[in-house]
């Protein structure tokens, strides 16, 4: 007996953040996409995988990515017997590691959805990092204090977001529990520096978003990407760099129209 097999989303995060940090957007998510699944996946050396080495090559976390995903869905072909339609959406690192996924392995993947993603070989690093972010950057780097360092990478990357007690202390728990180092924040930025990818037009769907209000990444990085390779891109007009905790329903609304517009 087979059962209706639901539509498989895995999210990906940036630079040294985990599942947490989503906050209450897979939910939301879930709510306006029924029958539609999110997993949130950890890139080496973050969240669930804190103790791992993170890899130097984002070729490296893909295949780590891949494990993951192979694991959720072997009891979903056990459950329904055949392989569920799957989609990835990622933020900032999180993007490329999906971007070299898609297109690597364009069979394991439906579509794709890139939130301020950036790549080197495609923008200069002061449009990759903006000058005005790299000592704030630092900053929150040499916080020892895991509150008020979780409260100075929200202030960074958030604009309308609002910064309560208890999102901060959601955040502390997941550090707790999660203690992710400072070695793998540096692996994983070394991996994002080298990560030139072979840019291809062969792949499935994929949907760019970016924010003009984002004090990390420069919107033309998605712009280029855009005009190089034809993928539809969508801009906020004021969102800062997490675009998913400024305005979740922008970013779902964005997907749903292109949801009906590819006929995905």
């Amino acid at each position: 007996m087979t059962t209706s097999s639901p539509t498989y989303w895995f999210f990906i995060r940036g630079l040294m953040r985990e599942s947490a940090h989503w906050e209450d957007f897979p939910s939301k998510f879930e709510l306006a996409f029924p029958n539609h699944k999110v997993v949130m996946l950890d890139l080496p050396g973050s969240g669930k995988n804190w103790k791992m080495n993170c890899p130097l090559t984002v070729a490296e976390m893909v295949e780590s990515i891949r494990v993951q995903v192979k694991d959720h869905l072997k009891s979903e072909r056990q459950l329904s017997g055949k392989t569920p339609h799957c989609f990835v959406l990622a933020i900032s690192l999180g993007g490329m590691v999906a971007l070299e996924w898609i297109q690597r392995f364009s069979n394991e993947l439906n579509g794709g959805v890139f939130i301020n993603i950036s790549l080197s070989g495609i923008n200069p690093f002061y449009q990759r990092l903006k000058p005005r972010a790299w000592i704030p950057l630092l900053n929150i780097v040499l916080t020892r204090d895991v509150q008020k360092r979780e409260k100075k990478v929200l202030e960074l990357t958030t604009s309308h977001f609002t910064i309560g007690e208890k999102s901060l202390k959601q955040r502390v728990m997941a550090y707790q529990n999660h203690p992710a180092t400072k070695i793998n924040f540096v692996r994983q930025l070394v991996a994002a520096y080298r990560f030139r990818p072979k840019l291809s037009q062969k792949t499935p769907p994929i949907l760019l978003l970016n924010s003009l209000g984002d004090r990390l990444v420069d919107s033309a990085c998605s712009s280029t990407l855009q005009s190089k390779l034809n993928w539809e891109l969508k801009t906020h007009p004021t969102a800062n760099h997490d675009l998913p905790l400024e305005d979740p329903q922008w970013v779902i609304s964005r997907i749903q129209d292109w949801i009906k517009k590819q006929k995905l």
